[in-house]
C-alpha cells in the first residue's frame, strides 16, 4: 500500500477532523449529511493515488472537502428539481442583486481595500495569509519571522482595524 504518501494527509484529517465537520455543516446545512461527506473524505484520501506532490496537507485536505460539497449540493439541487412539479411563482426573488446592492457591495470593497491598504505591511501580510491563503499561524510566523503569539496579535489588530473603518460612523481609528 502507499500509505507513507498519504500519512501526511491523514495526519491532517485526524487533526482537521472537527474543523472539517463543521466546514461541512456550514455548507451543507445537515449535520448528518456533513458527516457522511467528513468520512467521504477520509474515503477519497485513503484510495488517494501515492503522491509527494501534496506540500501543503491541510490545504489539499480543505480543498477535497470543498470539492464534495460542491458535488453534494449539485446533487442535492438535482434532486430537488426532479422533485418539483410546478414552476417557480412569477414574483421569485431573483438572485442577481440590485443595482443598489451591487453599488453598495463595490463601495465597501474600496472600504475594505483601503482599510488593509492603512496597515503595516506585516500587520496586512499577516492577515492576507490567514484569511484569504488559508495559512496557519506556524506557517505565517515562519514567512514573517515572528512567533506565532505575534501573527495573532498582527491579524486580531487588523481585525479591529478593518472592523472599524468598515463600521458607519466611518470615524478613523488607529490602533
Amino acid at each position: 500500500m502507499h500509505h507513507e504518501q498519504t500519512i501526511p494527509c491523514l495526519s491532517a484529517f485526524e487533526q482537521h477532523h472537527d474543523d472539517l465537520l463543521r466546514f461541512f455543516t456550514h455548507k451543507l446545512g445537515c449535520h448528518d449529511l456533513a458527516a457522511d461527506c467528513t468520512q467521504e473524505t477520509y474515503m477519497h484520501l485513503i484510495r488517494m493515488k501515492p503522491t509527494n506532490d501534496v506540500q501543503n496537507p491541510r490545504a489539499f485536505l480543505f480543498r477535497v472537502a470543498a470539492n464534495l460539497a460542491v458535488d453534494n449540493l449539485r446533487k442535492i439541487r438535482t434532486r430537488r428539481g426532479a422533485f418539483s412539479i410546478e414552476p417557480p411563482p412569477e414574483h421569485a426573488a431573483c438572485p442577481t442583486p440590485s443595482a443598489e446592492e451591487a453599488l453598495d457591495a463595490k463601495q465597501r470593497l474600496v472600504k475594505l481595500e483601503a482599510a488593509i491598504g492603512e496597515l503595516s505591511s506585516k500587520c496586512r501580510k499577516a492577515l492576507i495569509l490567514n484569511r484569504l491563503e488559508g495559512k496557519t499561524h506556524r506557517e505565517i510566523a515562519q514567512n514573517l519571522g515572528v512567533s506565532e503569539s505575534m501573527v495573532a496579535k498582527y491579524i486580531l489588530q487588523a481585525l479591529k482595524h478593518c472592523r472599524a473603518r468598515m463600521s458607519p460612523d466611518d470615524t478613523p481609528s488607529r490602533e
